[in-house]
């Protein structure tokens, strides 16, 4: 038997383990194929060294069989009279299948499951918390009303000042991340793979940032029929985007974590936040979760909004940023200054690395300065801004 590696060079190599018929033959006398039971292709150009055979084209023959066929091929080597003089089965090593299938979107293979695997829950909803409280109890809350509590996943990425269990214990599932600098990339890698992990056992998975809620106007039990009625696979965006918005002179501060709609009153349209959110299938983010690569299996559920609640209280996003300070910053993202900007006195108090988008430099602001930049932003997203509809003010 053969066995098929992928190099990290990119070229394909087999192992063989009977090569006596081939003595005596320069690799150019010989012609080598990939056979199955319905076709064959020749290998253009090859390489005999030993008992190791290179594809020199870097063709994908052997994983295009296997695709097409859903079968192990042989290897078949002609000597110039045409006789046979090599005929093995081919067995693939795992580096030839692991950047080129996803296991995880093909949960049928006939050799391994002839009768397919009856999920157990229908949805789950994650998200990532890191020194949370206000928003860790509207998201328990919110999702409790589409799914058990035991369904909803918080993933504490490293909690070292609020931790989750603290805030909502024995109400959800929590899992624990160790403390790692910011990388959205790798962030990205393990959203996915815990996504097809849930889909192993759920029929959806919702995936949404901590302060990020979805709510249909037609309410929660309308928005699971839309879901128990989808047939197909498919990853869905909601129709809307927006964000609720703390008025810096018109609103109060926030009385709990309840009826935050009815505490607010205007909201702003950010498309942003018509992303790619919950999923029957595994999804292909991209960094950020504002998109993602399943194009031609991507549906709208029309009436779904979702509500980013980042603004929602001025007070909470001071307290949280300097909760925070620099753990919101990878060494990547702070470069050669990561050290300069370390949380440091200003005016007697903690200052904190922003970067400033007017000149792209990092400097250190403190919590009045932080406090009045976020005013700021928010008055400049109320010139837009839209009152909140009254089915809105009940909702969450």
């Amino acid at each position: 038997m053969a066995i098929a590696f992928r190099r990290k060079d990119t070229v394909t190599q087999l192992k063989l383990s009977d090569v006596s018929g081939l003595v005596g033959f320069p690799s150019a006398d010989l012609r080598a194929f990939i056979v199955t039971e319905q076709t064959n292709w020749q290998i253009p150009k090859f390489a005999l060294i030993s008992s190791e055979l290179f594809f020199l084209d870097d063709a994908y023959i052997l994983l295009r069989s296997i695709k097409a066929f859903n079968k192990s091929p042989n290897l078949l080597i002609l000597a110039p009279n045409g006789a046979i003089v090599l005929d093995e089965s081919i067995a693939l090593d795992g580096s030839m299948v692991s950047q080129s299938i996803d296991f995880a979107v093909h949960p049928n293979f006939q050799q391994w499951n002839t009768e397919g695997f009856v999920k157990q829950r229908r949805i789950a909803v994650f998200a990532h918390s890191f020194n949370e409280s206000l928003h860790l109890k509207i998201f328990r809350d919110h999702y409790s009303q589409l799914t058990d509590p035991s369904d909803i996943y918080v993933i504490d990425h490293g909690s070292d000042t609020v931790k989750a269990v603290d805030v909502i214990p024995n109400s959800c599932q929590i899992i624990y991340l160790p403390k790692t600098a910011r990388d959205d990339f790798n962030i990205k890698q393990y959203c996915e793979y815990f996504q097809r992990f849930l889909l192993t056992q759920y029929e959806w998975v919702i995936h949404v940032d901590i302060d990020e809620m979805l709510v249909h106007e037609k309410g929660m039990q309308h928005f699971r029929e839309v879901l128990f009625s989808e047939p197909e696979g498919v990853v869905f965006s909601p129709e809307f985007g927006v964000e609720i918005l703390h008025h810096p002179s018109e609103d109060a501060e926030l009385e709990g974590h309840l009826n935050i709609c009815a505490q607010r009153q205007y909201f702003s349209k950010n498309v942003s936040y018509i992303k790619p959110a919950i999923a029957s299938i595994p999804a292909y983010w991209g960094p950020g979760f504002h998109y993602c690569l399943n194009d031609y299996k991507t549906k709208t559920i029309p009436g779904l909004w979702l509500l980013h609640m980042k603004h929602i209280s001025i007070k909470q996003m001071v307290d949280q940023r300097f909760i925070r300070q620099t753990n919101e910053f990878s060494p990547q993202q702070l470069g050669s200054l990561k050290h300069s900007l370390a949380p440091q006195k200003i005016e007697g108090q903690d200052g904190i690395p922003y970067l400033d988008p007017k000149t792209g430099q990092y400097r250190v602001e403190n919590r009045a300065q932080f406090e009045q930049r976020i005013k700021i932003e928010i008055e400049t997203l109320l010139k837009d801004a839209e009152k909140i509809p009254e089915w809105l003010r009940i909702s969450i």
